[in-house]
């Protein structure tokens, strides 16, 4: 067993400290504005760099077929999809590409902590595109996307968000302001504007 000279949630709270510019986050002001589809027609993009995906959900619901538990406890739940027949996110993630697709449930009190649960299985080097509406407030990404629709109405939290996000994507749901063929990934993501 490794032995730390400091505290494992040291540890964790080091790795989610740092910045993964690696990582693109994207978040939206609304359901079906288009966040999945985005990031799958960017898994398509760099599937050659072997992307890791990842769902995060404040809503839990029964896991369904091909979602294999790697960690759990009364705050959160972490899974790996296996099944890349579904409709779920995170079987669309493996169908457009992505090595590995994750899906957390887990409230925004305990986001690092499940967060944490998912390091192992993450790297500096892959891309790696989460769907989150919260992760930003704990993790440094690369890139920030926040998707908007003007003509639905907001979330909440939709006015922080735009003045935090890197870029502002309008949608419609379907297509979208910046093209995800605009977006490079090589160690770490940019966009041709």
């Amino acid at each position: 067993m490794l032995k730390f000279p400091f505290p494992l949630n040291w540890l964790g709270e080091f790795f989610m400290a740092q910045e993964w510019l690696n990582m693109l986050l994207v978040a939206g002001s609304t359901r079906n504005v288009g966040k999945t589809s985005f990031i799958c027609q960017l898994l398509q993009r760099v599937r050659n760099h072997a992307p890791i995906a990842i769902k995060i959900s404040p809503h839990f619901h029964a896991p369904t077929q091909g979602l294999k538990v790697l960690s759990e406890n009364e705050h959160y739940q972490l899974f790996e999809e296996t099944n890349q027949n579904s409709t779920k996110d995170s079987s669309r993630y493996l169908q457009s590409g992505a090595l590995r697709s994750f899906y957390i449930q887990v409230t925004d009190e305990f986001l690092p902590d499940a967060f944490m649960a998912l390091l192992p299985f993450l790297t500096n080097t892959n891309p790696i595109l989460i769907e989150s509406a919260a992760l930003h407030k704990h993790v440094a990404a690369g890139l920030f996307v926040f998707i908007y629709n003007q003509e639905a109405t907001s979330k909440p939290a939709t006015h922080a968000n735009k003045q935090i996000a890197d870029f502002i994507i309008q949608s419609d749901g379907k297509s979208f302001s910046i093209k995800p063929e605009q977006f490079n990934f090589n160690k770490t993501w940019t966009i041709n504007q």
